[in-house]
């Protein structure tokens, strides 16, 4: 791992600093603000490339799409001959994923259907068709982040932040989140790193008080406690705090969940007025059919997505072709069929015996 110091007059210039000189992929160690006006200091790190296949940027490339311009981009390594061998390979790949089996079956009909001969392109063309995926708005739109306890909502929020300091855009971020002891510190800590102004509102009536003191020049921000979206008084409590809000509610999913729960958390957040969902956790989930259920169990578009706790690095774009990548790219996606048997099977595949070796 390489460490690096950057030292600058404000937070802003020190982390373009940083990802100059280290790139997106760098984390944040450390960050110390001098006192009587010194400027601060941050302390970055990045790993070291190594040999391994998934870290060269052709493999990179092609496990999140090359981002060209069109939806479709052809790939030698994605190239059935057949119509049985396009089925087969999306069909085992999304039961791998954990997509529910109606669904998995519903988008490989669809992908038949688009007339390509590469698994790649027929399932983005047929995600594209399927879904909505408008991606998070720039705009000074302001934004209430819902999701049940552990689903990323604060490192989104301060990402969220991060983009409007980058952008040097007015930001103003606010938590909800009370119930628990220290429950906003570690959101008050960030802002604080970035310079942005950080409330807590305990209620509604508080909430609404706040909100209507935030200039309309700035990016409104709000973070809440995480809720069992099932419980009825729950919901009602999270709603009341929406309307006095009068903000967009965004939904904050994880990765790597049950497809099915997240299909439901995502049908009940749509009925607290939520139309988009951020995932998160893409850095440590290798199977995604949470985030394809939330769609299409729980109609909700596909917004931006987090793949890396650095906050600096902000949201990955995600798009048809970009999730039609991710879906098919592990190698064990990819072999989750048995060329010579009808049955489904989860054996271990190469990949993940290397992984566990």
């Amino acid at each position: 791992m390489r460490l690096k110091t950057f030292q600058a007059q404000t937070m802003t210039e020190a982390m373009d600093l940083v990802r100059q000189s280290l790139g997106d992929e760098a984390i944040i160690v450390s960050t110390f603000t001098h006192r009587n006006g010194a400027g601060v200091e941050i302390t970055a790190a990045i790993e070291q490339q190594t040999e391994d296949d998934f870290v060269t940027p052709e493999a990179q490339a092609l496990r999140y799409g090359q981002g060209n311009g069109r939806l479709f981009v052809p790939d030698e390594d994605f190239a059935p001959q057949d119509e049985q061998q396009i089925a087969e390979l999306i069909l085992g790949a999304l039961s791998w994923h954990g997509v529910p089996g109606r669904v998995a079956e519903r988008l490989t009909q669809a992908a038949l259907r688009v007339g390509l001969d590469d698994a790649v392109g027929a399932l983005a063309e047929a995600l594209d068709e399927t879904y909505r995926f408008p991606g998070l708005s720039t705009d000074n739109r302001p934004l209430i982040l819902i999701g049940p306890p552990g689903s990323g909502k604060t490192v989104v929020a301060a990402k969220l932040a991060a983009r409007c300091v980058m952008e040097r855009r007015p930001v103003q971020v606010i938590s909800t989140d009370v119930s628990r002891a220290a429950a906003g510190e570690q959101l008050a800590a960030l802002c604080r790193v970035m310079s942005a102004p950080f409330i807590e509102s305990g209620d509604a009536r508080d909430l609404r008080q706040a909100v209507e003191a935030v200039p309309d020049t700035h990016k409104l921000v709000i973070d809440t406690a995480g809720i069992n979206l099932h419980d009825a008084a729950e919901r009602k409590a999270l709603k009341a705090l929406i309307q006095a809000s009068g903000a967009e509610p965004v939904a904050v999913l994880a990765a790597g969940t049950d497809a099915m729960e997240s299909g439901e958390l995502a049908a009940q957040a749509v009925s607290l007025g939520a139309r988009r969902y951020v995932g998160t956790r893409l850095d440590a989930a290798r199977r995604l059919g949470a985030l394809v259920a939330a769609a299409d169990l729980g109609g909700l578009a596909f917004a931006d997505v987090s793949a890396s706790a650095f906050i600096g690095k902000g949201f990955e774009r995600c798009d048809a072709l970009t999730l039609a990548h991710r879906l098919l790219a592990d190698p064990d996606a990819r072999s989750s069929v048995d060329p010579e048997s009808d049955m489904q099977y989860f054996a271990p595949k190469p990949a993940a015996l290397k992984a566990a070796e």
